[in-house]
């Protein structure tokens, strides 16, 4: 099989590429040929990822608010990781917040991913999916019976009288006959021959292609999917004797297809694993708010029982859907909101860089859900440490916008925001 030498390059989100090493340490530089598959891709309507814009003649282009794998033509891989304080935190910290996004397969990941903080996100990946391969199989790979229609030089199952004279009038060796035979030759197995073989075309030579190909030997009479939508589609009507194969399945999905978990990637990768950083952020805080909030409060993630409208030609629109929603035993609701963005807390003339939308949006969700006390999450960053000055709204309804520290334990820092918020 033939192998790729992939070239990794590592971007914060939120920032630009060049080709101009004279940019120093306000761009990541990359070749000729990278940057015009990025140019490509950045002029693609069906790409949302990143933009192309052009500052005293020279074209750059600009990496949105994203994070995850990349792969171009050229062999060039992007990791796309999440622009904090520390940056060599930000590999591990992905990893952990990844490991909290619904419907996704990255909660295999490793409970503590810092030994995989020099590892390149791809081959996390693969070694993660290698090991739920190892789970499921411990069990033995699932067969099942499929209808096979041949040409047999003895008597199998039901003979086919129509089909014996019409094939093998001139071969009086041969029947024609219809059985039942039990297969590892099933849409979830070719899956998972499928994710392998792609596996191996783009890992470079290393241990963990060694494993693959070792995996390719065991799955040797399986063949790969001819159609890998139609086996997706096959694979979820399957019943409970393959529910243990769902967190492969997931990893299959996402290896094979490409997927952008809620980001356009365009048509000119071969590879794209995206994430929008703000859902991974809101994703990662909401989880830790329903583990770690005290039993006082229901906690509920993405509501959406209240509308803006409450009436028009008869019926209610415009469903409001707040991040968290927190229903205390004493009567009170508050509500959160979590915003990926870096505000500055010394900028009072510019709003810290809060966007007026989301006080608009935060006042509604007060109005609708009957919640005087408001509270808008931003990550943490040297500019702001510590919550800002209450906004009051009006005499009974007060917004708190506060910093959520992604260097600390999860509980922890919940564990400040339930402080906060109880004592106001």
């Amino acid at each position: 099989m033939h192998t790729r030498h992939n070239r990794r390059v590592t971007v914060a989100e939120q920032s630009l590429v060049t080709t101009d090493a004279a940019m120093g340490n306000d761009a990541t530089v990359v070749s000729e040929r990278a940057f015009e598959l990025l140019r490509q891709q950045a002029l693609d309507p069906d790409s949302d990822w990143l933009t192309l814009f052009t500052r005293k003649g020279r074209e750059y282009v600009r990496i949105g608010p994203y994070v995850g794998l990349v792969q171009l033509a050229d062999g060039t891989q992007l990791e796309l990781l999440p622009k904090l304080e520390q940056p060599d935190q930000a590999r591990p910290l992905l990893l952990t917040m990844l490991r909290h996004l619904p419907d996704s397969p990255f909660r295999t990941l490793p409970m503590s991913p810092t030994g995989a903080a020099d590892l390149p996100l791809w081959d996390v990946f693969v070694l993660t999916f290698l090991n739920v391969l190892t789970t499921l199989t411990r069990q033995g790979l699932q067969r099942a019976y499929e209808t096979v229609e041949r040409n047999e030089s003895v008597w199998k199952g039901k003979f086919q009288a129509g089909r014996h004279l019409r094939d093998n009038a001139h071969h009086a060796e041969r029947l024609a006959v219809r059985y039942d035979q039990l297969s590892a030759d099933i849409a979830p197995n070719r899956l998972l021959k499928s994710t392998l073989v792609t596996i191996d075309r783009q890992l470079p030579r290393s241990p963990i292609q060694a494993q693959v190909r070792q995996w390719l030997c065991t799955l040797d009479d399986v063949p790969s999917s001819a159609n890998v939508s139609d086996d997706l589609r096959a694979s979820q009507r399957l019943g409970r004797l393959f529910t243990r194969y769902e967190p492969a399945l997931r990893w299959a999905e996402a290896l094979l297809m490409g997927q952008a978990f809620g980001a356009q990637s365009g048509r000119t990768n071969s590879l794209s694993l995206l994430f929008p950083m703000p859902r991974v952020f809101e994703a990662y805080v909401a989880h830790g708010v329903r583990r770690y909030w005290p039993e006082s409060g229901q906690v509920t993630v993405q509501e959406s029982s209240a509308h803006l409208v409450d009436d028009h030609i008869g019926g209610p629109k415009f469903k409001l859907r707040p991040d968290i929603l927190i229903r205390q035993e004493n009567g009170q609701t508050l509500v959160l909101d979590t915003k990926w963005k870096l505000l500055d807390g010394t900028d009072r003339r510019g709003n810290y860089g809060i966007e007026q939308a989301d006080l608009y949006q935060l006042f509604a969700y007060g109005k609708k859900y009957d919640a005087t006390r408001l509270f808008l999450i931003y990550p943490m960053n040297p500019a702001f440490r510590n919550p800002l000055h209450v906004f009051g709204y009006d005499a009974s309804t007060s917004l708190h916008v506060l910093p959520f520290d992604l260097s600390r334990p999860l509980a922890a820092e919940v564990d400040k925001l339930v402080h906060y918020a109880l004592a106001v």
